[in-house]
């Protein structure tokens, strides 16, 4: 099961003009390394790295 952030961003319902926030929903750790290795070829990051990405997203989103 991949990470979900929620994301504070004015979404508003068809039904009334109340502000939804949005879910981002990101890959697995090792899946998200993967696809950067994949567009990247010569990076040098490692499963610990998207880990702390994913940690600054979510740590990002509570600060907002």
């Amino acid at each position: 099961m991949g990470t979900m952030i929620l994301i504070n961003s004015p979404n508003t319902t068809k039904d009334s003009n109340k502000v939804s926030p949005a879910v981002a929903k990101f890959p697995e750790q090792a899946d998200l390394l993967n696809q950067l290795k994949a567009r990247r070829k010569k990076l040098r990051a490692h499963l610990a790295d998207m880990e702390v990405v994913l940690e600054i997203l979510e740590n990002h989103q509570h600060e907002s």
